[in-house]
């Protein structure tokens, strides 16, 4: 009778070599991971930012997208005091400008990104979007930049006057 199986000497060299490749594995993961969460907080800024902009030239009204600390609380409001990694409200914005008001509508909520960290030129505390499709930001000028950084590595969303936006990339 033949037995089979493995040896003790056997089970140890397969373990270090799985040992070895997870070693090698892990760093290049890691990277791979921290680019996809990027990559991610990248194009749901720039989603809501079009959405804005397609909403604005459809409704034929203005359309903001603002900072808020609490994005996801039953009656959520913009927030100055806020940063943009904390979450954001996409919504028509009827009357003061920057500000949900009563018979403002909500289009859109995001949770914010806690692992990013985001920093605003002239997008500052919100972006609006005009019937015409172009930007004004928090201090009346219409273009200005999103900076999102994340483990090094910088997407830059820029916003020229007539609303268009450009992906820059670079590190932090």
């Amino acid at each position: 009778m033949v037995r089979r199986g493995f040896t003790l000497v056997e089970l140890l060299v397969v373990l270090a070599v799985g040992a070895i490749l997870l070693a090698i594995a892990i760093p290049g993961y890691a990277h791979f991971m921290n680019y996809n969460r990027l990559v991610t907080a990248t194009n749901d800024l720039v989603s809501s930012l079009q959405l804005a902009r397609s909403e604005a030239i459809k409704r034929g009204k203005r359309v903001t997208v603002c900072t808020s600390s609490a994005p996801m609380n039953a009656v959520p409001a913009c927030d100055a005091g806020a940063d943009w990694q904390h979450g954001w409200l996409v919504f028509v914005d009827d009357g003061a400008r920057g500000t949900i008001d009563v018979g403002d509508q909500i289009l859109k909520v995001h949770g914010g990104i806690p692992t990013a960290e985001i920093t605003a030129t002239n997008f500052s505390t919100y972006a609006s979007y005009l019937p015409s499709g172009g930007s004004q930001g928090t201090n009346g000028l219409g273009n200005g930049t999103l900076n999102i950084c994340l483990a090094g590595n910088k997407r830059s969303i820029i916003i020229n006057k007539i609303g268009r936006i450009k992906i820059d990339k670079k590190t932090c």
